[in-house]
């Protein structure tokens, strides 16, 4: 006949209230789990560093583990009483949970896509004009509206440039002035700055207009749920709707997908930390520049990685030289790795975007094709 269990009575070990009998002892579930611990451990333990007859519990605390665990030896305790491997098989088994994708076999990215939706007729959307535009702006004589005394090199005169293209009409503001005058950038071929702008413009307006939405936020100009969006127009994550009938035959619902589902917290994890930051002109610049070369760099690989690497390592010489004679910072390391981290955050989200975007064009969910495709491939 078993021993009969009295929970009233203190822990043989420590004293406190028990919670059964654990291996043999009536014992509280602190020395029970101690002593399942410390059967683990090697076996050259080392000694109590007194006499061995240390007090268990003392003010909240067990002060000496080898006399606790010689008590426990010495009411009893015994470890042959483990018991391991007490779960079902079948309990230990993951299942596949039950979903629609799972029912009928098919992702989630292709679940709501039906053949007779899939866009056949697409409309042509033919981006030429703007190549051009962006071509002949580098063959023209470089702007130099800008004196000379007004700003000290390259990263000052792009700081410049970016605070003249706000002052203008939303139809007159083009990236490709912003590269236009940047003198470095200007010594390149042709071709090189061409493929450049393509490859960059994309980071280099969502980084413009995540800064201009965080500097109208610091004014308490824009609710904490709008975002500029460009041409002087902003969005309210809030109330907004989307008509998508232009560009494909499927609804809101089947396309949530490739609607990135995190825009709204990326976008406002992204404008929060330009706040904070409160990046200068000359961060603001050096960050575009940064989001630009690096993104063309690796998407274009030979010559225009080589160019790119060039005039990242000439602006960062223009940025330490900001920071040491102008700003007398010389220690700007914390600084320039949260202007790094915000860069990296976009740029994460525009693989994102790439990558649902090839699975968009796989499957035929759109209904448009671009005369330059790689101009809005972020890959």
């Amino acid at each position: 006949m078993p021993a009969p269990l009295f929970l009233s009575e203190p822990c043989e070990i420590c004293g406190l209230h028990t919670t059964g009998r654990h291996f043999g002892v009536m014992s509280c579930r602190a020395c029970a789990s101690f002593f399942r611990r410390a059967e683990n451990w090697k076996k050259d333990k080392k000694p109590c560093e007194t006499d061995g007859s240390c007090a268990i519990f003392v003010n909240g605390k067990y002060p000496c583990k080898p006399c606790r665990l010689q008590k426990c030896y010495k009411v009893g305790m015994d470890s042959s009483r483990f018991q391991t491997n007490r779960d079902l098989i079948s309990s230990s088994m993951k299942k596949v949970p039950e979903s629609l994708a799972t029912f009928l076999g098919r992702p989630a990215f292709i679940l709501c896509c039906e053949p007779a939706k899939i866009a056949i007729n697409k409309t042509f959307i033919d981006m030429t004009y703007l190549v051009d535009t962006a071509a002949n702006v580098f063959q023209s004589q470089p702007n130099n509206n800008f004196r000379p005394f007004q700003y000290q090199n390259s990263l000052e005169k792009l700081a410049l440039t970016l605070d003249d293209m706000r002052l203008k009409a939303p139809d007159e503001r083009i990236a490709v002035e912003w590269f236009a005058s940047f003198p470095e950038f200007n010594k390149l071929k042709n071709y090189i700055k061409l493929e450049i702008v393509k490859a960059a413009w994309i980071g280099w307006t969502r980084l413009e207009k995540l800064a201009e939405t965080a500097d109208y936020r610091r004014k308490h100009v824009l609710a904490d749920n709008v975002y500029m969006l460009g041409d002087d127009t902003c969005l309210d994550f809030g109330s907004f709707e989307f008509d998508l009938t232009w560009c494909t035959n499927y609804t809101m619902e089947q396309l949530e997908f490739y609607i990135s589902p995190q825009l709204e917290q990326y976008c406002q994890q992204c404008v929060q930390d330009l706040v904070e930051l409160a990046p200068t002109n000359i961060e603001l610049n050096y960050m575009l520049l940064q989001i630009s070369l690096y993104h063309a760099g690796n998407k274009c690989q030979g010559k225009v990685l080589e160019a790119c690497e060039k005039l990242m390592q000439t602006q960062a010489d223009h940025l330490h030289d900001y920071y040491v004679n102008k700003k007398k910072q010389p220690y700007y390391s914390v600084r320039l790795a949260k202007m790094l981290k915000i860069n990296k955050g976009i740029e994460a989200d525009m693989r994102g975007r790439a990558e649902r975007n090839q699975l968009a064009r796989t499957f035929n969910v759109l209904k448009i094709e671009y005369s330059h495709p790689d101009m809005f491939d972020a890959n």
